[in-house]
């Protein structure tokens, strides 16, 4: 049985994913946010022992907690794999908000990066408007899975237009902005994660429809097109980690993992509805949607405002999250 009715942790309505299984997600959403625990762990741990400069160099190769968190997130973005083969990719990346309470949780056990009740209502407001994003998710018309559909899809003026405005932004990022801001801001480096990514999860989402066609119905890998497909994947997956492990490295973890969530999340639909010119639903839903991105950014917010600072009584403002300063590695090392 392919399709099964899950409840959206205890306070969802009945969800219902295509082909997909829901609990796949949720373990996504475990193993990610675990990941950035402990590879945040690594990183710190690698600055400690080899003394060098926290954001630079690739000490952390020689770190087994780097590494486990490395497999910890090879298996959720498996998951995740799975789950874009089977739908659509407005589903599974708002899904993504449980790996932000987990990370927050976690890093306030593991790296006494403190959670305060307010951080904690963040977190709630971050899987409120996940669920909110899920229920009222405009529908993409994916009827065709083949290879020969997704490249015309790829080719098209307007996914070709963002595509090259999102290398061009990055580009610009990693060349330019990030040798003056990267350390200063962590916006910068996220941003950068999140452009990449934003195109790895469209060309995720059209390498696993291929594979999943060719096993029901004809192969696709006769087609040049599909190995296209699985390089540019690879590529933007590893400029993306590479990228993530620099922010990291930088910035406290409850603070990375939520504003990189509502970043990648926003660019990920904005991507897709590009790829597919536009969404199946009625203004309600769409304006729902919206609605559930507002809630999202406000428990991001709420989680920036709540970060450890020593000496600090947790009175940020929302414009800090443009502002936000490298925290210290004695915080992390602390644990």
């Amino acid at each position: 049985m392919r399709s099964l009715f899950f409840y959206f942790f205890y306070f969802s309505k009945y969800i219902y994913i295509y082909k997909s299984n829901f609990i796949i997600l949720y373990n996504t959403g475990i193993f990610i946010g675990s990941s950035f625990v402990f590879k945040k762990k690594g990183l710190l741990q690698s600055v400690e022992k080899a003394g060098g400069v926290a954001g630079e160099g690739y000490g952390y190769l020689k770190s087994f907690m780097w590494w486990a968190g490395m497999i910890l997130m090879i298996v959720g973005e498996l998951c995740n794999f799975v789950a874009y083969a089977f739908t659509q990719a407005i589903l599974v990346t708002p899904l993504g908000a449980l790996s932000v309470v987990i990370s927050a949780v976690l890093s306030s056990i593991f790296l006494k990066e403190r959670l305060t009740f307010q951080g904690k209502i963040g977190c709630l407001q971050c899987l409120v408007g996940a669920v909110v994003i899920v229920l009222h998710a405009p529908v993409e018309d994916s009827s065709d899975s083949s290879i020969a559909t997704f490249k015309g899809l790829v080719l098209s003026v307007g996914f070709l237009v963002y595509v090259g405005i999102a290398v061009l932004i990055s580009l610009i990022l990693v060349f330019y902005c990030g040798p003056r801001w990267g350390k200063k801001n962590m916006l910068v480096y996220i941003t950068i994660c999140s452009l990449i990514g934003s195109l790895s999860v469209v060309f995720t989402q059209g390498f696993g429809a291929a594979v999943v066609h060719s096993i029901s119905i004809s192969n696709q890998f006769t087609n040049w097109f599909i190995y296209i497909v699985l390089i540019v994947f690879i590529i933007t997956l590893i400029v993306e980690i590479v990228y993530l492990n620099k922010a990291l490295n930088l910035f406290n973890t409850a603070l990375v993992t939520p504003t990189y969530y509502v970043i990648f999340t926003t660019l990920t639909i904005v991507s897709s509805s590009v790829l597919h010119q536009g969404f199946h639903a009625s203004g309600t839903d769409i304006g729902t949607c919206v609605l559930g991105f507002v809630i999202i950014c406000s428990g991001v917010a709420l989680l920036h405002n709540s970060k450890s600072q020593p000496d600090d009584d947790d009175t940020g403002t929302m414009m800090d999250i443009f502002t936000a300063k490298e925290q210290p590695l004695q915080e992390g090392m602390s644990g």
